[in-house]
Parts: structure tokens; sequence; C-alpha cells
């Protein structure tokens, strides 16, 4: 009688232990992913080759990538000071996969040089980003060599002497 009851508790507590792992294996977990943004990175692949400080343009090449989670589109690229332009190409929307990388070449004119920023410590961009859990604004500080080359552009096209005619 002792050996059954014995029996009967360990195959209790089998099923038991058995179930619990099983809710536990199989319970609903929340989102891993997050937005978008936290999948991407960009980054600045420098002043395009000739063209690239020209005047009172800065051309240079932007990496995307996305390393997780579904793919994402970047629906727009801007930059905060409206005494900037851009212009991107290819013109966003821009669908990166997973896994994967684009180049966007991105064109920053000087539209005013009076309200210009000059020597910007941190200059960023900011980009809407869309993937099939969320749609976020994201700004990206692109590093020390871009706001350089700004700087430097913004400098030289609108502290050059004035032309005679």
């Amino acid at each position: 009688m002792r050996h059954r009851r014995f029996a009967i508790a360990a195959v209790t507590a089998s099923a038991v232990a058995a179930g619990s792992v099983f809710l536990w294996a199989t319970r609903p977990r929340p989102d891993p992913g997050g937005g978008p943004a936290q999948a991407v990175s960009v980054s600045y692949g420098g002043a395009a080759p000739g063209a690239g400080r020209t005047g009172g343009a800065l051309r240079f090449s932007l990496g995307i990538r996305v390393d997780a989670g579904p793919p994402v589109t970047v629906e727009s690229i801007r930059q905060p000071s409206p005494a900037l332009g851009l212009t991107a190409s290819p013109n966003p929307p821009v669908t990166v996969k997973t896994g994967s990388s684009r180049t966007v070449v991105i064109v920053v004119a000087v539209r005013d040089c009076k309200t210009a920023p000059r020597n910007a410590g941190l200059p960023f961009l900011d980009v809407t980003l869309r993937n099939a859990r969320a749609k976020q604004d994201q700004s990206f500080i692109l590093g020390d060599r871009y706001a350089r080359d700004l700087a430097r552009v913004v400098a030289d096209y609108c502290e050059r002497p004035p032309r005679l005619s």
C-alpha cells in the first residue's frame, strides 16, 4: 500500500512537472522587436569624391543596415535646419531587407547663409522608419567626420568673398 501511494504521488508530480514545462515553453511572449529604430544602424560614408564639397552642397553616402526583425522602410530623411536643404537618391521610401544594407546618396545644400549652422557640434538627420510592427521618427548623429565636412561646406560657401560682376 505504501508503494502504491508513492507511485501515485510520483506519477502525479511528474505529470504536474511535465505540464508546467509545457505551459512555460508555450507561453505567449512579448514582442521582442520593439520599433524599427532598434534594428537599424545608419552610418556616414563620407563625402563623395570630387563633388563632395562644391557649390555650397555636401554630397555623401549614407549607409542604412537592418540587423534584425522584419524589413524596414525608410519613409523620409530630413535635416532639422531650415537654412539647409536635403535631397536623397534614391528618393524615399526605400526598403531594406533584414541582414542587408542600402546606400542612399544625400545632398545637403546651403539655402540661407545668415542662419546656416556654423560648427555644429553634433549635427544629425531625422529619419522616419517603418516596419511591420511600428512607425518611428529617429534622430541619427552621424559623427565627427560628418560634422567637420558639413561645417567646411557652410564656411566655404557662406564666408567666401562676394563675386564681382
